[in-house]
């Protein structure tokens, strides 16, 4: 089931904004975003997520071993509120919302958590309308697009897709980068000789471990591989399929941080990720904040390690074992 159905679970009509708009109502939308994502924006972030990753860093490495999975997210929620003006204090109950709704396919436990997750939406628009505050939420809230400010609908589904699409995509593209550097020590010891290479390293998973698939809605009726595909449809379009090309990927499933080829893993065109400037800096800064404390670490012995699929490819569970130590 599509995220899309929380509509239908909620009665909230509205789209996720702006990727479900098409050009000029989405170009309105985004320029209305784009200031919170440029690179003089995201340079003033830079602190946030040095903290909020080793903010959980101080708390598992006494253990010596974990499941990073939630962890994973963890990391990647001081930055996501700081961007937004959400309340850091409440992160756990959003990265639950994440896991209840895109992690998890027990209709009753969706049910419920789109009911939660409304509400959530409806108290932070409710505590941002007409009091402007810092970051994206309350700037949008009360801002003006095409003259109007925007409904209380239109504003639960942009805060819903930055849940998406925001600290969902990078904190389980957290757990796949551990995972690949638990299972590679070769290149554990080469990003932390080289921290040059952390960046081109990270720049590949984002291409080999693509894990998002966005939907769009069939224009006009067109025929592909022998399936018809009418003007209203919606379909799935998948970046890791389009990340693993291989008339476009020497090798596509081997990670080569040396590849020149760009990828697909942010989408192109109108609906380019905008915040794929966020994951290109949080996501290497991550990687170096943990090889700084936890250099050596694997995966525990025995473990089954899974994954999911749907609009994000996720893992289940990540358990990672090192050596005790005190932050």
């Amino acid at each position: 089931e599509h995220i899309a159905g929380f509509n239908v679970l909620t009665g909230m009509d509205e789209l996720l904004l702006p990727i479900e708009l098409d050009p000029p109502l989405h170009s309105r939308y985004r320029s209305a975003l784009a200031p919170f994502f440029s690179p003089a924006a995201v340079a003033k972030l830079v602190p946030a997520m040095h903290q909020g990753v080793n903010r959980v860093i101080d708390q598992i490495l006494p253990l010596g071993k974990c499941d990073v999975v939630p962890h994973g997210y963890k990391m990647m929620a001081g930055v996501w509120c700081e961007l937004m003006g959400a309340p850091y204090e409440k992160a756990d109950t959003y990265i639950r919302f994440l896991f209840e709704m895109i992690h998890q396919y027990d209709p009753m436990v969706r049910l419920n958590c789109a009911r939660e997750m409304l509400a959530a939406m409806k108290d932070l628009y409710n505590d941002n309308k007409g009091n402007p505050g810092k970051g994206l939420v309350p700037e949008f809230i009360n801002s003006k697009i095409d003259g109007r400010e925007p409904s209380e609908a239109e504003c639960a589904g942009l805060i819903l897709f930055m849940f998406l699409a925001g600290m969902d995509t990078m904190g389980s593209t957290a757990s796949w980068i551990l995972r690949h550097l638990a299972l590679d020590a070769g290149m554990r010891r080469e990003l932390i000789v080289q921290p040059a290479k952390i960046r081109p390293f990270v720049e590949e998973v984002f291409r080999r471990y693509a894990i998002v698939s966005t939907n769009r809605f069939v224009k006009k009726d067109v025929e592909v591989g022998g399936v018809t595909l009418k003007a209203g449809d919606n379909v799935l379009l998948s970046t890791p399929i389009a990340c693993m090309d291989p008339s476009k990927f020497q090798r596509a499933e081997e990670l080569n941080p040396a590849r020149t080829e760009r990828h697909m893993a942010f989408g192109a065109g109108a609906h380019f990720c905008i915040g794929a400037g966020i994951a290109r800096a949080q996501l290497p800064i991550m990687v170096e904040e943990w090889l700084k404390r936890i250099p050596d670490f694997a995966i525990e012995e025995g473990a089954e390690i899974s994954a999911h699929v749907g609009d994000v490819i996720a893992l289940d569970s990540l358990p990672l074992v090192w050596a005790r130590s005190v932050p």
